[in-house]
Formats: C-alpha cells, structure tokens, sequence
C-alpha cells in the first residue's frame, strides 16, 4: 500500500445520515503518513477479529480492539487486517458527542476494553450482513457511546443564534456561505459569532460549512447526480475543489466509495 492511499475490500458497508456514519468492513487500510488529516468528529473503532494498529496525535502506534479518537487529531495510519472494523463517525454537537465529550477531555486517543462492546456484537453483525433501518442505526449509535463513556446520548441545548446559522448553512451553497453574510441575517457581530459558534459546537463556521456541503453532496451523488454538477451545485469551483474537502472530511478520495461494486451505502434518515 503506498502512502495517501486507502484499501477497502469488496463488500464494504457505510450508512450514513445526519453528518455522521457507520462503516463495516473485514479489512481496512489507511495511509496518510504523507499527508495527515483532521476530522471533524469524534471516531470510535472497534475491531471484532483480529486488533487494529493506529498511529494518530502525538502518541505511539497503538495496537487494539476498541478506542476512541477526539475530532481535530491527526490521523496517519489505521491498519486493519481481517479485523471486521466498525467505525462510528460521531459528530461534534450530536447528542452522542456531548456524551463522550468529558471522556475525551484529558485524553485524545483512549484505547478501550473490548469486552464492553460485547453485547453489540450480534446487531454489529446483522449490519454487516444484512441491513439495518434507521431506528436501529441509532440504537446502535446509542448502545456503543454508552458502552464507551458510561453515559447516554443527551440533546445539547444550543443558542438559538446558532440553531440558526446551522440552518442557513445547511441551505446555501458552500461558496456563499461568510462570515459576513451569517452576522447580517442573525444581527450580531462577525467576531462575536466567530467565537460563540466556536464555543457551541467545538469547530470554526468555514470548517463546519464545508462539512456540511461534503455531506450534501454524498447524498446527491447516491440520488445518481455526476459529480461535476453536484460540486457546483454544493457550492465548489470545480470537481478538483470538491475531492479535496471530502478527502479533507473522510480520509478518502470520491473515487474510493462511489464503486457501488466496493462499497453500499445506504441513507439513514
């Protein structure tokens, strides 16, 4: 495997919805020492075979079958090898990130005893083999953020300023989203919506807007759309502009999930 690239195995599994996602796959290969990476996320991993081998932060490579990653580490390498991974994708302001957000306080990389996961492993597998509906991806969301913290998913209570800003993000494009024009609609200053929406979901507006558009446009490539109308639909100059923000969110470039021979994604709502 060089390096920046990454290995998924035919049969690969991802449902995916409101910004975050589920992934299921026997191996998984992932090498950006080269090229480090940031998510916007929380990640939990639990490997249900054989150990994984993580190299992420500032930490040495760690060898296990279950930890928990804080959004904004960098990412390096995650080798895989028939370890039947599951990946939860967390993201910050969910109700499943405020759960393990005192978790992950004084550590940013936690390894986990695996044995908690234990009673999620026969839901783990009728994800892989079969398909789950929406209310049992939650549960199963729910079920393994309790098992990793101790606590349950718990709504934030969000100032409504950024409720706000967070639906005006989710309508316009990517390349029309500023600063300036949130500020204007919502009648506060540019530097006070800066560090409120900071404070409030733990990620800076242009990082967040950029997430969101990657995600806009995963769904209209699964409605069929091609990809170069779907990059300047969701707001990006180019298809070039586009790969680079969704390797910059998923660790991946398109091409690498849009094979529905690799990979089948199925939506959540």
């Amino acid at each position: 495997m060089s390096e920046g690239q990454s290995v998924f195995p035919v049969g690969l599994k991802a449902y995916y919805g409101r910004r975050r996602f589920l992934l299921l796959t026997q191996t998984y290969l992932m090498d950006r020492v080269a090229n480090p990476y940031r998510r916007l996320s929380a990640t939990l991993l639990i490997a249900c075979n054989k150990p994984l081998r993580l190299e992420a932060g500032d930490e040495a490579p760690i060898e296990t079958r279950a930890v928990l990653i804080a959004p904004n580490v960098l990412r390096r390498r995650t080798i895989a090898l028939n370890s039947d991974l599951v990946i939860f994708d967390i993201p910050v302001g969910s109700p499943e990130y405020t759960a393990l957000e005192s978790t992950l306080e004084s550590r940013k990389i936690l390894p986990l005893d695996f044995e908690r996961f234990a009673p999620l492993e026969s839901l783990i597998k009728r994800a892989a083999q079969d398909t789950l509906n929406s209310e049992e991806v939650d549960q199963l969301f729910k079920s393994a953020v309790l098992a990793a913290c101790g606590r349950e998913p718990v709504a934030r209570e969000l100032d409504p300023r950024i409720e706000k800003a967070m639906a005006l993000i989710e309508d316009l494009p990517f390349n029309e989203v500023t600063l300036e024009l949130l500020s204007e609609r919502l009648h506060v200053s540019p530097s006070r919506l800066r560090h409120l929406f900071k404070e409030q979901t733990g990620c800076n507006l242009s990082h967040y807007a950029r997430w969101v558009a990657v995600w806009r446009a995963t769904h209209l490539w699964k409605q069929g759309k091609p990809l170069t109308d779907i990059a300047h639909e969701v707001g990006f100059y180019d298809l070039a502009h586009l790969g680079r923000a969704f390797n910059e969110v998923f660790g991946w470039n398109p091409s690498a999930v849009i094979d529905p021979a690799v990979i089948t994604l199925i939506r959540c709502s």
